[in-house]
């Protein structure tokens, strides 16, 4: 492919980028604007070259002998349909910056009938920081509650409290992890860490085993 740019760098394919594919079905909310940005062939064929190899305008108006402003209205469809994005900046030989578009996906499937999706990995650990954040505080309310409702040992004596410096940050760990405060957090950490194990392994793994076979 001919290109404006004195030296070409290499552009990060969608396998580089560790994208997952994206499954739509007919009844979807995006599926409408997906259908209208590729009813064109040549939104089409530029959809198809983006795939192929991330580059410009310019190259996609050269492979597919089109017009750079038919392409740019093509490409501008597709990216409001998130299906391409725009990844890095090259510079032509007049030094004028140049947009490399490359996919947003892996892989775009649209299906009707059953809704057959392959599990995300950054939706499940976003579910389990989650997850995590909300024991916490819970852990943190029983902390706090048990520390109130257990009586210290200079309210049991009749003499005159002694003031007493104010613990280290160390020392509050330990009192929180001896606490029922950090059982509840140890306990609902392990719970969720053996919940999310337990779905990659029987769940995530195989579907994205199949869905790399396809």
């Amino acid at each position: 492919m001919s290109s404006l740019l004195p030296l070409k760098p290499t552009p990060r394919t969608a396998s580089n980028r560790d994208l997952e594919p994206r499954l739509v079905g007919f009844e979807d909310e995006s599926a409408e604007q997906i259908l209208s940005a590729v009813t064109s062939t040549t939104a089409r064929r530029i959809l198809n070259q983006i795939y192929t190899e991330p580059t410009t305008v310019s190259d996609i108006a050269t492979e597919i002998d089109s017009s750079v402003q038919n392409v740019s209205y093509h490409l501008d469809r597709l990216r409001d349909a998130e299906l391409v994005e725009v990844i890095e900046t090259w510079y032509s030989k007049q030094g004028r910056e140049m947009d490399v578009y490359a996919p947003t996906n892996s892989a775009l499937v649209l299906f009707a009938g059953a809704e057959r999706t392959t599990p995300s990995l950054t939706t499940a650990l976003r579910r389990v920081f989650s997850a995590v954040g909300i024991v916490g505080v819970i852990s943190a309310i029983v902390h706090v509650r048990w520390s109130v409702l257990t009586p210290s040992p200079s309210s049991r004596s009749v003499e005159l409290p002694v003031q007493q410096p104010d613990p280290t940050m160390w020392e509050t760990l330990v009192t929180f992890g001896a606490g029922p405060g950090g059982f509840v957090l140890g306990v609902g950490v392990f719970l969720i860490l053996f919940f999310f194990v337990a779905w990659y392994w029987r769940t995530y793994r195989p579907a994205r085993s199949q869905t790399q076979s396809m």
